[in-house]
């Protein structure tokens, strides 16, 4: 009966009744579309991968949303590298609290993989870790049923380390992944002794490590005269008298030179060809630029600088001795496999900012241009990918019977964030590196002058490295 009447209303108002079944058929998928949402959002509630406290989830570069719910921030392929760095130096630095408004900062490991040892047996399980202090400050404590739940000592270290546990943490040797002749790793300091004189200390461990016979140690002292010309000095040493740590930045020369790290910094003791260097190299808080390596199968490099502004006491014997105290100083760490390859490189400090950039070129995995990197005692102020380095001036110096053109003013920028350097060269060493390209390699002493956003930071001395043909 129902069909019959249905039909003949059809028949006889057919436009009244398609527009009835319209109106009916969109009704029904409003009701389906609202059921689905709130099936979505009791999904949601439910799921711990969304739950938690704070304003600001942080997840790597390039990530959507919809990768987000997917693989869920505690996804293997979401870990965040340099997570302690970021904590300390960005979100919850000075710069981070003062200038940005950040209360609190919550690292979480969820969802790893890990195996117990229990007896003999081994039992894989799932586990995840947080910093009680911080969970309960980004509001996402949970409901404590009993006993107590208190950060540890590691927890505590992880937050706020030590200057000497941190130097420790970021700065020591490493084993070769490859089995490389062109291997090499060293400690570089630098000291201005005075407006017309500084060294550059090196003490380098390269060869084929742990192979007797194939690997040593090399020091090399660098010092500008005050009429611009440069001495450099080695002194060689056979592996078996190389002792270097694995744990932290401690490297042993024989008996006579090495760089230890204690409460008060680095203790930098190195000699060759009748100069000698004893110094304590004090590292300014906060001014350091984390471990970064690059690897593929051309290209192993890697690169850490613990005092991108520090202070330097001691004695220097060129070779009549003369005290330092309060010099400006700078230290970083090198690593990798060293055929083929150049780079940019350069540093600039006062008492107040720091500025490092480069790039490393060498192998198909070579990056294609400079990193920028600002940083003062309240915490990170930028990280900047300018273009290309542009030499907008030249000069010419005599090096090895021939006249090398050389930077005498240059510059880079990051025209997204409106960082801009420039760069005025004072004085310059050439070496010839013996190579049939790019065979040239300058070291520079000058001023770079830092704006970002049409505002000059400052103008501020450091050390320059480039290569010409």
């Amino acid at each position: 009966m129902i069909l019959r009447l249905a039909l003949a209303e059809l028949r006889n108002r057919p436009g009244r009744a398609l527009f009835l079944l319209g109106g009916y058929a969109l009704g029904v998928s409003v009701m389906v579309v609202l059921l689905a949402v709130g099936e979505a959002m009791l999904e949601q509630a439910r799921d711990r991968e969304l739950v938690g406290g704070g304003d600001v989830v942080v997840v790597p570069a390039g990530i959507s949303a919809e990768m987000l719910k997917a693989g869920g921030v505690s996804s293997l392929f979401l870990g965040i590298d340099h997570a302690r760095f970021l904590h300390r130096n960005v979100f919850e630095s000075p710069r981070g609290r003062e200038q940005f408004g950040v209360a609190a900062a919550s690292p979480v490991l969820d969802g790893k993989q890990v195996e117990l040892f229990v007896g003999d047996r081994r039992l894989p399980a799932i586990a995840g870790g947080e910093i009680p202090s911080r969970v309960k400050a980004a509001g996402a404590a949970p409901t404590l049923l009993s006993g107590r739940w208190e950060d540890s000592d590691a927890d505590r270290r992880w937050l706020n380390p030590t200057q000497t546990k941190l130097l420790r943490e970021i700065d020591r040797f490493h084993i070769p992944p490859v089995r490389d002749s062109t291997w090499a790793e060293w400690h570089y300091f630098n000291v201005v002794l005075d407006d017309a004189r500084w060294m550059y200390v090196t003490l380098m461990v390269a060869g084929e490590v742990s192979v007797p016979g194939r690997w040593g140690g090399r020091i090399l002292l660098t010092v500008r005269e005050p009429d611009g010309t440069h001495r450099s000095l080695t002194r060689d040493l056979p592996g078996e008298q190389v002792r270097f740590d694995t744990t932290g930045p401690d490297l042993r020369f024989g008996d006579r030179a090495f760089v230890r790290l204690g409460d008060d910094g680095y203790h930098v003791v190195a000699d060759a060809e009748g100069v000698r260097v004893d110094l304590r190299v004090s590292p300014a808080p906060r001014r350091y630029f984390p471990p970064t390596d690059i690897g593929g199968a051309e290209l192993v490099s890697g690169y850490v600088t613990p005092a991108l502004y520090a202070t330097a006491e001691g004695t220097v014997c060129l070779p009549a001795c003369r005290a330092v105290r309060g010099a400006q100083a700078y230290h970083d760490h090198n690593w990798g496999v060293w055929r083929d390859v150049s780079w940019e490189w350069g540093s600039a400090s006062d008492a107040n900012l720091s500025l490092l950039y480069g790039v490393v070129r060498g192998g198909s995995s070579s990056p294609g241009g400079l990193f920028a990197y600002l940083v003062d005692g309240r915490g990170v102020r930028g990280v900047y990918r300018p273009g290309e380095m542009q030499v907008s001036e030249w000069q010419t110096v005599r090096a090895g019977g021939r006249t090398i053109r050389v930077p005498r003013r240059f510059m880079f920028g990051d025209a997204r964030q409106g960082m801009r350097v420039s760069v005025d060269v004072s004085a310059v060493h050439v070496t010839d590196m013996a190579r049939p390209s790019r065979r040239w390699f300058v070291q520079m002493r000058g001023a770079a002058t830092v704006e970002v956003r049409g505002e000059t930071l400052g103008r501020l001395p450091g050390f320059f490295e480039t290569y010409v043909d």
